[in-house]
């Protein structure tokens, strides 16, 4: 099992997850909020940003919902993605939220 931290909603919450289930099926599993919507790649309502951790993302995906650049960068969409060792995730609106207060308080300084 494996030890997923994930960030959503303003919140830390912690749960496990075989090497063998995605990440946002043990999440909704054990009701965890995870945006989602198609559940199959297509969305991209479930893009997360790996702040920790191995994964395995299905190739198998729309690249309009996770493109090549993106994966590179260390997103992933949930819904396809399993863990590899213990992970830290955060989902792509609080992830955009933490980005956008850290521009806001370097460019107060100024």
């Amino acid at each position: 099992m494996n030890k997923i931290i994930l960030k959503a909603r303003g919140q830390q919450f912690e749960y496990f997850c075989p090497s063998n289930v995605t990440l946002l099926k043990a999440a909704r599993d054990q009701f965890i909020p995870i945006p989602t919507g198609c559940i199959r790649g297509g969305c991209g309502m479930c893009k997360v940003k790996v702040l920790d951790g191995k994964f395995e993302q299905e190739m198998i995906r729309s690249h309009d919902a996770l493109s090549d650049e993106e994966l590179v960068k260390g997103f992933a969409l949930a819904c396809c993605m399993k863990a590899k060792g213990d992970i830290e995730i955060i989902t792509i609106e609080d992830y955009e939220k933490v980005q956008q207060e850290s521009s806001k308080s370097i460019s107060g300084r100024n």
